[in-house]
């Protein structure tokens, strides 16, 4: 693999990964009980062989409660990159962080990877251990940072891109969790109506002999339907819910989904400046770390959540190999890439300063995202109450002439 040191030389240390050159497996030891022993005063100190074997696989499903999340990801990177500033080795670096984190799981990730370090190993060779915990992007970081001797400055500019990864994903939420609740609200008082109300104005209808408005026909026919056939109905949801799960995951469906997403209005525009917010910002990072452009980009290809994004940039990485500038890349795909981004990077590569144009064209498409979700209320808030207006409407008109007509029953 080629990088680039600080001084921006080429590096290629492919020659050196040799058979000879490789770690010695040792035996297993304690490693606490490893700070016990003292030399002998007639050999000289040995180098301790510490347990360096993994620890059970991460699984999700029992560990719910110790689930790593995108916090502590960043938590761990950001204290690890400022305790290398300040001059402290990795080893007790890790050491360190293992007992301050409060997440069980990750500190036992820490504690191998201390073990790792201190047998002699590389850091990101100890990551890659864990994939679905460290991204390819955290490890080709590590990685880069390792080779070039700048692994502080690569685990700083890591932890910028995953806080604003945070940041994002924040605002994200916050903006959906206003229109989440006002439906989850509206779809309750409709089954509290449906179920426990309007039976009891039906019989009060029936029993009038008044004419049953549409809306309790179609509630009384749900509710006899439902009580005979409840067990087909909800086998047949699950069933419906197993099968769309089944054919989203396969690559073909699932890369129609993602381009069928792009192109819903507004919707379509959220995910694409959300794309190209995480496209800019990772290709910046890994550039900026030292990795060469065509690694960067395929690494890069890996972090993107939508699918057509993923595959075109992995794409791009052979044209790349071909001898294609990036933005000429960029230019064959305009329903991805918009022209703004394509000459800002057509700039930045004739005048050699890709990484902060790459570096602009993020914080661009960020605040586009943040300009959007902070309006996002105020546009659906108008939606939203007209919606529930013309169903709280459409119910209490369709409800209330019965109700007249059996208050003229009972006067006569």
């Amino acid at each position: 693999m080629k990088y680039l040191d600080h001084k921006h030389n080429e590096i290629d240390d492919t020659d050196q990964l040799s058979e000879n050159k490789k770690p010695k497996k040792y035996k297993n030891i304690d490693y606490q009980d490893s700070h016990n022993q003292t030399a002998s005063p007639t050999l000289p100190k040995q180098k301790e062989k510490v347990d360096i074997s993994p620890i059970k696989k991460y699984k999700k499903s029992k560990l719910i409660l110790s689930r790593i999340t995108l916090t502590n990801k960043m938590m761990f990177v950001d204290n690890l990159s400022t305790m290398l500033k300040a001059g402290l080795p990795l080893a007790p670096a890790l050491r360190t962080l293992s007992k301050e984190t409060k997440n069980r799981y990750l500190k036992e990730i820490l504690l191998y990877l201390e073990n790792h370090v201190e047998n002699g190993q590389a850091l990101s060779k100890g990551m890659k251990k864990y994939p679905e915990i460290f991204s390819d992007i955290m490890i080709a970081t590590v990685e880069v940072g390792e080779h070039t001797g700048m692994l502080p400055d690569s685990l700083r500019r890591l932890a910028d891109n995953l806080k604003s990864q945070k940041k994002l994903r924040s605002k994200v939420i916050g903006a959906l969790m206003y229109p989440i609740i006002v439906l989850i609200a509206l779809v309750a008082v409709s089954l509290l109506l449906a179920l426990f109300v309007f039976p009891q104005l039906i019989t009060i209808f029936q029993d009038a002999k008044v004419k049953l408005p549409f809306v309790l026909v179609a509630v009384q026919f749900l509710n006899e339907f439902l009580q005979s056939y409840y067990w087909y109905v909800l086998g047949g949801l699950i069933a419906v819910i197993i099968l769309f799960k089944i054919i989203f995951k396969l690559p073909k469906p699932k890369l129609w989904l993602h381009f069928f997403i792009l192109k819903i209005p507004f919707i379509g525009r959220i995910a694409g400046d959300l794309a190209l917010t995480r496209f800019a910002g990772n290709l910046n990072s890994l550039l900026a770390s030292g990795l060469d452009i065509i690694k960067s980009l395929e690494v890069t290809s890996k972090t993107l959540n939508n699918l057509k994004y993923r595959r075109e940039t992995l794409a791009m990485t052979k044209e790349l190999e071909r001898g294609l500038s990036l933005d000429t890349a960029m230019s064959e795909r305009p329903h991805l890439f918009p022209s703004l981004a394509i000459q800002l990077c057509q700039v930045g590569e004739k005048t050699g300063e890709l990484e902060d144009i790459l570096k602009k064209i993020s914080k661009y498409y960020e605040e586009r995202v943040n300009n959007v979700l902070a309006n996002l209320s105020t546009i659906l808030e108008p939606v939203l109450l007209i919606a529930v207006g013309v169903a709280v409407g459409f119910i209490a008109l369709s409800v209330l002439g019965p109700m007249y007509e059996l208050t003229l029953t009972f006067a006569n």
